[in-house]
């Protein structure tokens, strides 16, 4: 039987990009619809809720590795499996989601890593790879949006002062790092926070993208208690597309410290404003903006 790695997520931002690593590695991955993936990569149509249906993978291959890169409500399934069907290590990637004040963002990801880090396992082992914010491409559902937006209006509003300090990663950087702690089989039992290289304000991010637009953006700042009771208003109405607890995670500062994993695997993220500059340039180079 063939030893391979069982890859989640393969289809997204994060699991593309971690696959420009590995495309000579032998893999299975999971999809609702088959894809079409070089002939490395083995696609089963089936759906991750489905328990039954994933352990008949671990029933019908070798793993040697789990890289779970898709939501982390299915971590705890995958420890358990991996510890039955004795598949050495997973690296579930999570998020610094965990660290929020508020409890509506924060208490799912909280239960799973207790429980995942009050058990002892015998036949497997886990890393956490808890990334801040996802950019970097067309594809992200975060900074291009905001491109495209202040590519557009002529004006734009803060909730608040805009002073919460962000750190966000670059897709590119994180698949990297995935990849980086696939390449050590040592790193075992251990958690790492992945940030960005470099800090800015939400405003200070406002304004360099606009300026990387060249665009002249007027800035309307909303005071966060109106704010708030605006958006709770708006998220009454069908389909809203920002929700209250967007608006509450802007007040949050969200700059956490990545330097256990650079003394670990050498981790070196670029700087958000050499990353937003890139993802500018290839929103226009794509006729996005």
């Amino acid at each position: 039987m063939k030893v391979l790695i069982f890859v989640t997520g393969l289809t997204g931002n994060t699991g593309q990009e971690f696959l420009k690593h590995c495309l000579n590695e032998e893999i299975v991955t999971v999809s609702r619809k088959i894809q079409n993936f070089p002939d490395t990569i083995i696609c089963e149509k089936g759906d991750l809720t489905d328990a039954v249906f994933v352990e008949s993978l671990f029933q019908r291959y070798q793993f040697k590795e789990i890289i779970h890169i898709a939501n982390i409500r299915y971590t705890e399934l995958l420890m358990s499996l991996a510890e039955k069907y004795h598949v050495p290590r997973v690296i579930a990637v999570h998020t610094t989601g965990i660290y929020s004040r508020y409890r509506s963002c924060n208490a799912l990801y909280q239960e799973i890593e207790t429980r995942l880090f009050n058990q002892t396992f015998e036949h497997t082992s886990y890393v956490i790879l808890r990334p801040t914010m996802i950019y970097g491409n067309e594809r992200d559902h975060n900074m291009q949006k905001l491109i495209r937006f202040l590519n557009k209006a002529p004006a734009f509003p803060v909730f608040g002062q805009g002073e919460a300090l962000m750190q966000p990663v670059h897709v590119e950087d994180l698949g990297q790092a995935i990849y980086s702690v696939y390449q050590r089989p040592d790193i075992r039992n251990a958690h790492f926070d992945l940030s960005g290289g470099s800090v800015l304000t939400y405003g200070e991010i406002v304004r360099f993208i606009t300026k990387q637009l060249g665009r002249n953006v007027f800035i309307v700042k909303i005071p966060y208690n109106m704010a708030l009771f605006l958006i709770r208003l708006y998220n009454l109405t069908p389909k809203p597309i920002i929700s209250t607890e967007q608006v509450l995670r802007l007040q949050e500062h969200k700059s956490y410290s990545h330097a256990k994993a650079k003394k670990e695997f050498n981790y070196n993220p670029r700087s958000i404003e050499k990353g937003l500059k890139e993802e500018v340039q290839l929103l226009r180079s794509k006729g996005i903006i």
